[in-house]
């Protein structure tokens, strides 16, 4: 008689990338997706609350209490920052652990380009939501950058 254990793991990966040319300066948009601090201002539909727990050079980790895809978890998430055009964030905890978004925001005339590489990894019941959902996902990603590049565009004079 043979046993075999087999323990199989399955960890769901969507990936995709969207890009978005919008009407406002490059360091403006910049600035403000960078801004930890406000986004329970700008954007509180998704973010909740957020606590910097620890910050250096160019290095954030951030609790945070976010609404996405109707769902509200807090997770530990790292921001790396390089200036002036780059912003990585890195899922560090909680359902969608090792997820990451690397965003550029390139000076395209007088407007800027926003490219943002995901690599969203689920784990646990989220698994089969990222089989089904991938667009889903892709969309309220989209409809989030869309509500801050809407506040950047209020705010280009200020």
């Amino acid at each position: 008689m043979i046993l075999i254990d087999i323990t199989i793991i399955h960890i769901k990966m969507v990936k995709f990338q969207f890009t978005k040319i919008i009407d406002v300066d490059r360091d403006l948009i910049f600035e403000i997706s960078t801004d930890y601090k406000n986004f329970t201002k700008v954007l509180p539909k998704y973010f909740k609350n957020l606590e910097i727990v620890e910050s250096n050079d160019n290095k954030t980790i951030i609790k945070e209490t976010v609404n996405f895809l109707n769902r509200t978890d807090t997770i530990l998430t790292e921001h790396i920052i390089i200036k002036p055009d780059q912003h990585i964030i890195t899922m560090l905890d909680g359902p969608a652990k090792d997820s990451c978004f690397d965003e550029i925001y390139e000076k395209n005339g007088s407007n800027t380009k926003i490219v943002i590489n995901v690599n969203f990894i689920l784990h646990g019941k989220l698994k089969i939501i990222g089989f089904f959902a991938k667009k889903k996902i892709q969309m309220h990603m989209e409809q989030v950058m869309n509500e801050f590049v809407s506040y950047a565009k209020s705010n280009k004079t200020n």
